[in-house]
């Protein structure tokens, strides 16, 4: 009986092979960006993290047993995926790896990837590992139209916000696109102090946290809000610190505060997600609580 249930965990393993391949195909070309771009880095823990909550869904999923059943949906989303991947693999060929040709291959993996387990499982199959596979299109750099209006947006919005928080505290400050004036120099906030990183490490750390700790879809959502809320006043209180600092000290002391403040936002941010997950855990507890008592009642 053990050896008839050790075969079906291999065959249905096995059949997993259409969704791993993808995948590895798209990490093999998004490990460039990982290792070249200071702003993907974090790409690396992506395909552990991910895997882990693939993982953790396959073993929620063991009650359900594999239908391996091909239907018009599971073959109509493979075949979509795969011609995604096939057309973007052309694509790359002859114009080169770009973060935008990189979102096709992202489309192709996450719909090869539902074809796949709604084969294996049917329509429960997309419910149970969905957002796993889309937790792991986070390793796909963005488009740089959509990347390059998010840093100019935190770009404005940090710079504008310092001057204006620099003025209500008596430092004479002038804003001239994303540079601040002061009388000792000009702290300018380029893309590495919009705050991109710190926004994209939040949102993946949310996500991650949200999916294994909380039950509710709104209680997930509201951790990612209140997380990149997080990360963007931190990082709002690092540039406006800094540029306080050099209106004291002078410019040059912006260079030795730098790190130490960057570290130091961090460290509150990973501690304010992590006390926000779990007041919204409490909550939870508190309503699935009460539900139980008016079942009861």
């Amino acid at each position: 009986m053990k050896f008839f249930r050790a075969r079906s965990l291999v065959a249905e393993l096995f059949n997993w092979l259409p969704s791993l391949i993808a995948f590895f195909f798209l990490a093999d070309k998004a490990r460039w960006f990982w290792t070249n771009s200071p702003y993907m880095q974090f790409g690396w823990m992506i395909p552990v993290l991910g895997g882990y909550l693939v993982w953790e869904s396959w073993g929620e999923n063991r009650a359900v047993q594999p239908i391996c059943q091909w239907n018009s949906a599971s073959v109509g989303l493979f075949i979509f995926g795969s011609f995604a991947m096939f057309m973007t693999q052309l694509y790359q060929s002859a114009y080169g790896t770009t973060p935008a040709s990189m979102g096709g291959l992202g489309l192709g993996f996450f719909f090869v990837a539902c074809g796949n387990v709604t084969y294996l499982y049917g329509g429960n199959g997309v419910r149970k590992f969905g957002f796993p596979f889309f937790f792991l299109l986070l390793s796909v750099p963005l488009p740089p139209m959509i990347y390059g209006k998010i840093v100019g947006s935190l770009q404005t919005l940090v710079a504008t916000a310092t001057v204006e928080i620099l003025a209500l505290t008596g430092v004479p400050a002038r804003l001239e696109g994303s540079l601040v004036h002061l009388p000792s120099g000009i702290v300018g906030v380029n893309e590495a102090c919009s705050g991109i990183r710190s926004l994209q490490s939040t949102l993946m750390a949310t996500l991650f946290i949200g999916y294994l700790t909380l039950k509710y879809w709104v209680s997930r959502f509201w951790l990612v809000i209140f997380g990149i809320g997080i990360a963007v006043l931190g990082n709002l209180v690092r540039v406006f610190s800094l540029s306080w600092s050099a209106s004291k000290y002078g410019v040059q002391s912006v260079d030795s505060a730098h790190d130490v403040a960057g570290w130091t936002i961090l460290g509150v941010t990973v501690v304010g997600v992590g006390a926000l997950s779990w007041v919204l855990g409490k909550v939870e507890g508190s309503l699935l609580h009460g539900k139980k008592i008016l079942h009861r009642v």
